[in-house]
């Protein structure tokens, strides 16, 4: 190719959403459609999506590009918190960081991904889908410096999968939003308390009727072992039923406006442990354990939209109730559990150190006797989005969730982790927000919101039981691409 064919076929190619109707992966959060041209004109922020075609007609190929650019501002009543609040409890009231806040600029969760659609071969048509953001695994201040953890920020996997879909089968092979929740399907935002995880995986999945008035789709997926020591994959697997002449639309966290029908949806979780015996090394033999979840969620659309640009004066309901043990990593909630010290009755020293777990803390725990137990959850969420009269462009959400442990009191009678009296471990964790959104433009979204959590500790030997609270209040400018 010469020099001066390259920037005319670059310029050729470069085209918005153009090419033939090709099979797609499903984005982590699945986008809206292109606006149909007859609507195109009644509504200013349907856009079609930046897309790169290359071949004529069944041989095309096409390269999407999705994401946001955000800058989150945000101030805490305590220190409790990085910008992504992830398991971290609430200071204590008897802490120092309890009585003074913080603030934070970042930017760290700006997306960037890309979707590949490829053409058919027989009946298979393959598509990819790579997302990444800068919160990859990083030490916050003071393991790192305030100039490494803000400006400097980790760049790294959110998604990457591949998927081969066909009349009779799809088979997604990757990492992506686990089965356990519809986590694609609902809300993927990572709210506390709930569901949010992403896991390398296997799925087969089937979607029956998926044009008709009632469309149901099964799945079920091996994923990556919650411990690798257990020896098999974690399985999941789910029945979603949609409703497709009750439509409403919803806004996933930072995301574009999306159409969604009347969902309901039932996923549920098995895992197996085999965690190292309670005791000095060498290790000598393992206890097993099973842990198990259930999810039930739904999609109600209270004051129904025709299409997703459909958009003012709409009003939707999202809700989910999660039950299980050993999930906690799944919900995003620990208590702050930890391994206890083991005891040292001869008083040796250095004391006797279990320095053999080989599974992430917080998620199983050995009791007073050595017996090792999965951790109980119970969580539910319950949140609303409404579009407000006449053109949508103002948008106003609200949240509360709800995470308890039945058998957190059972495993820290004393309310911290035996041998670390500093340690203290909480079994309910609440949360509620609010927030306020404007489009000023199709592509630059900002929002003001505030969000509470409570975190509250488990009574101490002396009956104290402690109930911090943290506020935040933020701004956040989006660029969506």
């Amino acid at each position: 190719m010469g020099a001066r064919e390259a920037p005319a076929l670059i310029a050729a190619v470069l085209v918005l959403a153009g090419g033939p109707r090709l099979a797609q992966a499903d984005e982590p959060a699945p986008p809206a459609a292109d606006a149909p041209a007859e609507l195109s004109g009644a509504a200013w922020f349907a856009r079609p999506r930046l897309a790169l075609s290359v071949g004529e007609a069944s041989r095309s190929f096409k390269l999407r590009f999705f994401g946001f650019l955000e800058v989150d501002y945000l101030t805490d009543s305590t220190r409790s918190y990085d910008d992504a609040m992830g398991t971290s409890l609430v200071a204590r009231t008897d802490t120092y960081e309890n009585h003074h806040g913080r603030t934070q600029f970042s930017l760290r969760s700006t997306r960037l991904g890309f979707g590949f659609d490829s053409p058919t071969l027989g009946e298979v048509t393959p598509a990819a889908v790579l997302e990444s953001d800068f919160a990859g695994s990083q030490a916050s201040p003071p393991g790192s410096t305030e100039a490494v953890y803000f400006a400097s920020p980790l760049f790294r996997i959110r998604h990457a999968y591949v998927k081969l879909k066909s009349p009779y089968v799809d088979l997604l092979m990757g990492h992506t939003f686990d089965v356990f929740g519809w986590q694609s399907f609902f809300d993927p935002t990572g709210l506390r308390n709930q569901l949010f995880s992403r896991n390398p995986q296997l799925r087969v999945s089937r979607e029956f009727n998926p044009e008709g008035a009632v469309t149901i789709e099964l799945a079920a997926a091996a994923v990556r072992p919650v411990q690798r020591d257990s020896g098999v994959p974690d399985g999941s697997a789910g029945l979603r039923v949609s409703f497709n002449g009750w439509q409403g639309i919803r806004t996933p966290g930072n995301e574009r406006i999306q159409a969604m029908p009347l969902t309901l949806a039932v996923s549920g979780i098995v895992r197996q442990f085999k965690a190292n015996a309670f005791a000095p090394p060498p290790t000598q033999s393992s206890n097993n354990a099973t842990g198990w979840g259930v999810s039930f969620d739904t999609f109600l659309p209270i004051i129904p939209a025709t299409n997703f640009i459909d958009r003012g004066n709409r009003l939707a309901l999202m809700a989910s109730f999660v039950k299980g043990t050993g999930i906690g990593d799944l919900i995003s909630v620990t208590g702050g559990a930890q391994f206890p010290t083991l005891s040292n009755p001869a008083y040796t020293f250095p004391p006797p150190v279990y320095e053999t777990a080989n599974v992430d803390q917080g998620i199983v725990s050995f009791d007073a006797a050595g017996v090792l137990h999965t951790i109980d959850w119970t969580a539910f969420r319950i949140g609303l989005q409404y579009y407000l009269p006449s053109t949508g462009r103002w948008i106003f959400s609200a949240n509360y969730t709800q995470a308890h442990s039945s058998n957190m009191a059972m495993l820290f009678p004393y309310g911290y982790v035996p041998g670390d009296l500093q340690h203290h471990v909480a079994d309910t964790m609440r949360y509620a927000d609010a927030k306020l959104t404007f489009d000023i433009t199709p592509v630059v979204r900002v929002g003001v919101y505030s969000q509470y959590t409570q975190t509250v500790y488990l009574p101490t030997v002396d009956g104290d039981i402690d109930k911090p609270h943290n506020i935040r209040i933020a701004g956040q400018t989006i660029y969506l691409f």
